[in-house]
């Protein structure tokens, strides 16, 4: 589990208020408010109602904090000694603690993330549990993850079968209830709380499916109107074609950190797919084979014609034609990531009049064991030097 430490600060308003009036305010009560509870937590200007029990059961950090609560200095509120936890969020801390109680109470049903707000849930309780070392729910948030952002490309192709329809938009407006496009903010989370697990796909997924421009928030600069003179590439006013001219739409920014990861994986999924378009060049160059079917009109000749044998292989022609095709639709058409381009590429129909059988099954290989070398390197883009060995990125923490 990640290390954080957790700094002191000085006592909030409502901690301030509760040590010289002994009460909690009415409006300052939040679930969960446990009625049997015997710790009172309180952050910003929210207080929960607990069980020692279970924060000392499930929390190292909670644990080590309520042992020190036994110095004599500590405030006590209807009978429960109270406790700040500065380093947590109201919301979050509420999330955290429901989760937690539905745990201990065996309620718990896991996160869902098919809305933002199950999105949110498993967001504050997964921060707080990697603050407090609560490995038990740590682990159940990041599995939750896991399964939207797979460590294993059988994973990767549940998720992300091959599409015929153009991608939704990589950042959701907030009156949506599809966070999932908002790739950044899976990102930012999993560096954020050290879930390393599931950074290669998230990264991935983003490389695939967003311009640099629609993750920086970089715009080209609008033609101008023939009719008006064009500004001058000096003037002040002009605006530069690498700068956000114009408010870029509601959405997380990447964290520095892999801003520079996103230009790598940009890099890797280019050169990927010209690897391939050669590899797929090369193909049948050596190949002095018959196609599988022999053209029909060759039936038709004379007895005895020479166009009744074999012609030479045309396997080689056939795979520069193909890949020819396939750059140009990838320059001109259709400009995906390097998982759905390699999709495109096996979707091309077998010409049987004009390749063997053995070249065009060897061309079908060539293009999954691209895809899977592809994959492999995915983790080293990132910088794990061990790829998906890294101890890191074991599927599972703690396993």
């Amino acid at each position: 589990m990640a290390r954080h430490a957790l700094q002191y600060t000085p006592p909030g308003q409502l901690a301030r208020y509760i040590s010289n009036k002994h009460i909690i305010p009415p409006q300052a009560r939040s679930t969960p408010w446990l009625e049997d509870g015997n710790i009172i937590l309180i952050t910003e200007k929210k207080a929960f109602k607990f069980y020692k029990r279970t924060l000392t059961s499930q929390s190292i950090e909670f644990e080590k904090k309520i042992v020190l609560m036994n110095d004599g200095n500590t405030d006590v509120v209807e009978g429960c000694p109270v406790l700040e936890v500065p380093f947590a969020s109201p919301v979050d801390l509420e999330y955290f603690l429901t989760a937690l109680h539905g745990l201990e109470t065996l309620s718990f049903s896991g996160f869902s993330l098919a809305t933002k707000n199950g999105f949110r849930a498993l967001e504050g309780t997964l921060r707080v549990a990697t603050l407090t070392q609560t490995s038990a729910l740590r682990t159940h948030a990041i599995a939750a993850l896991q399964v939207r952002y797979p460590t294993t490309l059988a994973g990767w192709d549940i998720v992300r079968p091959p599409r015929h329809i153009p991608t939704p938009p990589p950042f959701a407006d907030e009156d949506q209830e599809d966070w999932e496009w908002d790739r950044a903010l899976i990102i930012n989370l999993a560096r954020e709380v050290e879930a390393f697990s599931i950074l290669p796909a998230a990264m991935a997924m983003l490389t695939n499916d967003c311009s640099a421009g629609e993750v920086f928030g970089v715009k080209l600069p609008p033609t101008t109107d023939p009719a008006s003179p064009p500004m001058s590439p000096t003037s002040p006013m002009s605006p530069s074609p690498f700068s956000p001219i114009f408010p870029p739409p509601v959405r997380t920014r990447l964290n520095d950190s892999d801003g520079s990861s996103f230009a790598l994986l940009k890099e890797h999924n280019h050169l990927s797919i010209v690897s391939l378009l050669l590899s797929i060049r090369s193909l049948g160059s050596n190949c002095d084979r018959p196609p599988e079917v022999i053209p029909r009109k060759a039936g038709r000749a004379p007895v005895g014609s020479s166009l009744l044998l074999p012609g030479p292989s045309q396997c080689s022609d056939f795979f520069k034609e193909t890949a020819a095709r396939q750059l140009e639709k990838q320059v001109l058409e259709d400009r995906v990531g390097y998982a759905q381009f390699v999709w495109n590429v096996l979707t091309v129909g077998q010409d049987r009049e004009r390749t063997c059988k053995y070249c065009w099954r060897e061309f079908g290989q060539k293009c999954r064991e691209a895809r899977d070398k592809w994959w492999e390197e995915l983790p080293r883009k990132l910088g794990f030097e061990q790829g998906w060995a890294d101890e890191r990125l074991r599927s599972v923490e703690g396993s």
